[in-house]
């Protein structure tokens, strides 16, 4: 099964770098990264081009124009340039823990997408790693907020995943996965989504309405969210949720229907 690694970003080349160095400390790597790129100035370009040659991996850049915030259209960009049969979504504002990919391989299911859990890291310690280049992390880490989202057990996965059963909206695109066959079922991300909030929500509902379960990669598949200040929730997207909440295709996805 060939693992396809997509990494979102927008003008945060500080932070991407330590995403990406975060994948070359992985113990079992994706097979190829594309990052979805909502439209990042040549600093960003420079710094991908830079790890094409240290990551042994594909590494592929799906560039569109800076026309506002439409984080479902790049990542439908980068679903186009896709190769492999099982895709992990981060963001680019992510340090992965080195098992991040061997986890969400091993979680993979036909008839389940896997939703995981992120640890928040406070403002100075993210502003140091940055400025330091530094992506070392454990649970017990200076800095690290929710902790319990940082405890690396996954023999415990038995019992945690189905962790949040009856949220049906529960999950975030920040550390998340599925077969490429499910993403194409339901058309990829709603590109009619534009402006931040309810990509994801939009996304796990179709996924559901396909008939697959959401399983939740708890104690496992760790990540650390690097600070920054929270984007304005957009309001206009919520009747495109609350208006299509039985269907499972997009009409502006990965393809126009």
């Amino acid at each position: 099964m060939k693992v396809s690694l997509i990494i979102s970003t927008y003008n945060s080349p500080g932070m991407l770098r330590l995403c990406l160095m975060s994948v070359a400390k992985q113990i079992i790597m994706p097979d190829e990264v594309i990052i979805a790129d909502d439209g990042s100035t040549e600093e960003t370009r420079e710094l991908i081009e830079e790890f094409t040659s240290i990551l042994p991996c594909n590494v592929k850049h799906a560039w569109q124009e800076d026309r506002g915030f439409r984080l479902a259209e790049s990542r439908n960009n980068a679903l186009r340039m896709c190769e492999g049969d099982y895709v992990v979504f981060v963001d680019g504002d992510i340090i992965m823990e080195r098992h991040f990919i061997k986890d969400h391989k091993k979680l993979a299911e036909k008839g389940y997408f896997v939703m995981g859990s992120r640890s928040k890291l406070k403002s100075d310690i993210s502003h140091h790693l940055i400025k330091r280049k530094s992506i070392q992390r454990h649970w017990y880490s200076r800095g690290v907020k929710s902790r319990f989202n940082s405890i690396y057990m996954p023999w415990l996965s038995f019992y945690t995943k189905n962790m949040y059963k009856k949220n049906w909206n529960k999950g975030r695109g920040a550390n998340m996965s599925m077969f490429m066959s499910d993403l194409k079922a339901v058309n990829g991300f709603d590109s009619d989504m534009v402006g931040y909030g309810l990509e994801d929500t939009d996304i796990i509902v179709r996924l559901i309405n396909l008939g697959l379960k959401r399983k939740w990669a708890k104690f496992q598949a760790i990540e650390y969210h690097l600070y920054h200040k929270e984007k304005s929730f957009v309001e206009s997207n919520r009747p495109l949720l609350q208006n299509n909440l039985t269907r499972t295709m997009c009409k502006n996805g990965i393809k126009k229907l």
